[in-house]
């Protein structure tokens, strides 16, 4: 259940947006979990909404997003066909594609798994020269609390190349959310990063305790259990 004042301040937020823009906006929500959720409770009804469907910490991908090259490789990585990956992700953003917008609202967690989601959204929008407002919400998945922060697009193809192609800490200025989680994505690409480390020193629990116990350790990461089922599986292989 989300709280009632927390309910009204995104209500409050989305006709805000909607009475200046005409409702001429699309909200981009990280995955369809929060889009659900979003739906369910009616909280941005008046609006445009769709999911990204991704898990871009993991996994390559390629400098031109959303092209053929990089849905090949997101198939690849994620190991579904390519039409199941255009069923899963792409379709949901067809009017990203297809629709001109005065807004678009991002409504991301401030974790790595959603701050490396919104920098390849925001390295999409410069990459189609986008011209009109981007508002991040971060939000708080559990709470459902929100702070809003205009993002003024210039840099941000700049810095997915550097991090998600090159895999290097960027030399160009970011939010602190987004700061922190290439911090953390940093950690995670590594060979025996600090998740992999605790993997190992806890071999001996269940899958199911183990899962539950790198949930409550490992909340700023931000990763699901088909992440950790992965990695766990890599371990086992080694």
């Amino acid at each position: 259940m989300i709280d009632l004042s927390y309910k009204s301040k995104i209500k409050d937020f989305h006709n805000k947006m909607n009475n200046q823009f005409g409702f001429k906006i699309l909200n981009i929500l990280n995955g369809q979990v929060m889009y659900k959720v979003f739906q369910t409770n009616k909280l941005l009804a008046k609006g445009e909404s769709i999911p990204f469907n991704e898990a871009m910490c993991s996994h390559g991908t390629s400098v031109a997003i959303f092209s053929d090259e990089f849905i090949n490789l997101r198939a690849l990585g994620h190991k579904v066909s390519i039409q199941e990956y255009k069923n899963l992700t792409m379709t949901p953003l067809k009017q990203l594609f297809e629709k001109e917008y005065k807004c678009i609202v991002l409504w991301f967690g401030d974790d790595m798994f959603c701050q490396i989601n919104m920098l390849t959204v925001l390295a999409y929008l410069e990459q189609v020269a986008y011209k009109g407002k981007v508002f991040f919400n971060m939000i708080n998945e559990m709470t459902y609390e929100i702070e809003t922060t205009e993002i003024f697009l210039s840099s941000y193809k700049k810095v997915y190349q550097q991090v998600l192609i090159d895999h290097q800490f960027p030399n160009i200025k970011v939010i602190p959310s987004m700061f922190e989680g290439i911090r953390l994505y940093m950690e995670y690409i590594k060979a025996d990063n600090e998740i992999i480390t605790y993997i190992r020193k806890n071999e001996d629990q269940s899958q199911n305790e183990l899962l539950e116990n790198l949930f409550q350790s490992f909340p700023q990461y931000g990763l699901g259990d088909v992440q950790y089922l992965k990695i766990i599986e890599t371990i086992g292989k080694v």
